[in-house]
């Protein structure tokens, strides 16, 4: 009764919540504004309605951001030094019920060129299904070896478990869906040895169909939205198509066991103040939710992780145990929740401006969006990353309001119903 009483107040509350702000914004779109410029004997008066500064504002913000993106993603691979030898790297692969999918990354890293390479499976010691593919893997490659997780029920317990059994100084992390392109391993060891802590790449669903095309552009809006994050200071850093070294994951004191462990890694670098790379020009692929149903709740999972972190690190702060890059890492996150919030009162807005008939209020940034995602797809299919995106990159605009009703339900369900267990998406090997 409890739970069925907690989700229907999550309900409730999202569709109240969502109303509301939506209300909010078509309330405020009506404020009249107005300045003026005094030029000597005559004064100007602009007068205009508060919805289009918003909108204006807005297709600033997905301007710049994806011009921010494209320019790194179409960066010359060139710059950035790539090691063939070195000292050995272990490349840990956590793996739960991933027996169809798991050879894309093994075999992907088995064809690296970097030479002092292992690579690590882990698994789960009740998955036997898993872990008898995952013997098979290491009894037929030489640099494959299979673990199973000393601390079992979390990808976070496999990577810190893989790296206290390896006597290698320099690991990297990937999902067992990835794809990693060959130079990956070789520009991730010679940021290493040029001083940085962390290093991380790109990441991108397979557009493989119209599911797939939209999960591959809500990955293009969210890597935008990152860019102006990283002008001030803050780099991301995850679990997968990542490398560190020893000494920078024994500062931040390994993994965490929560529901987005990467998330909490990368704020957790932030916070010791480790140099974290990035280079999105480097980029790997991943296998993307097949249904709807399972892209809401992978992404309803990324969300509700988010505020189990940022809840982690309230705490810590409240106790004393977080100081002033701490400070920066929760305005960060609350950024990130607040900024979604706000694109359900901005949906208000720009629909009023429409009913106006100033059309161009929702086709500028609806464009600018759609020609970032369309450059990083050039680019990505240039590298033979993807093979194309099917016509649902249309639908690309929506995905603004519905990180503010994710958002919503997220934080509801987080403090609601949310019981520990975590949305398991379904992997085909497509």
């Amino acid at each position: 009764m409890r739970s069925t009483a907690s989700r229907f107040a999550e309900y409730l509350g999202t569709g109240g919540g969502a109303l509301v702000l939506l209300v909010f914004g078509f309330v405020d779109a009506t404020e009249v504004q107005s300045f003026t410029i005094d030029l000597l004997a005559i004064t100007v008066r602009f007068v205009f309605l508060e919805a289009l500064s918003a909108a204006a504002v807005f297709t600033f913000f997905v301007g710049l951001t994806g011009l921010l993106l494209v320019r790194e993603v179409w960066s010359s691979r060139d710059d950035l030094e790539r090691v063939t030898d070195g000292p050995k790297l272990t490349a840990i692969v956590p793996v739960y019920r991933d027996h169809e999918v798991m050879a894309e990354s093994v075999e992907s890293l088995c064809e690296s060129p970097y030479e002092n390479l292992e690579v690590a499976i882990v698994a789960e010691p009740n998955d036997e299904v898993t872990l008898a593919r995952a013997r098979e893997l290491a009894a037929e490659r030489d640099r494959v070896t299979c673990l199973i997780n000393g601390e079992p029920g979390s990808k976070a317990g496999a990577i810190n478990d893989a790296v206290r059994e390896s006597d290698a100084d320099r690991f990297a992390v990937f999902d067992a869906d990835e794809w990693i392109a060959p130079e990956f391993v070789p520009t991730a060891v010679g940021e290493l040895r040029d001083g940085a802590d962390v290093f991380q790449g790109r990441r991108v669903p397979r557009p493989t169909g119209v599911v797939e095309t939209v999960a591959y552009c809500e990955r293009v809006v969210f890597h935008a939205s990152y860019k102006l994050v990283e002008l001030a200071g803050f780099t991301n850093c995850r679990s997968s198509s990542t490398a560190f070294t020893r000494e920078a994951i024994e500062r931040v004191g390994g993994y965490d066991d929560v529901l987005t462990e990467d998330l909490d890694f990368a704020h957790a670098c932030y916070r010791e103040g480790l140099e974290v790379r990035q280079a999105r020009q480097c980029t790997n692929t991943m296998e993307a939710p097949h249904t709807w149903s399972d892209l809401w709740g992978q992404r309803k999972r990324w969300r509700v992780g988010q505020v189990e972190v940022l809840h982690a690190t309230l705490v810590d702060l409240l106790r004393g145990r977080v100081g002033h890059r701490g400070a920066v890492s929760i305005g960060r996150m609350c950024s990130s929740l607040f900024g979604s919030l706000f694109t359900l009162a901005l949906v208000s807005k720009l629909l009023f401006l429409l009913v106006l008939d100033v059309e161009s209020a929702v086709l500028l940034p609806s464009a600018a969006l759609v020609a970032t995602i369309g450059l990083v797809a050039v680019r990505d299919h240039r590298d033979g990353r993807i093979d194309g995106l099917s016509w649902s990159v249309a639908l690309a605009p929506l995905c603004y309001p519905a990180f503010g009703v994710l958002t919503l339900r997220s934080v509801l369900a987080y403090g609601l119903s949310w019981d520990g267990s975590w949305y398991h998406v379904e992997k085909t090997g497509s």
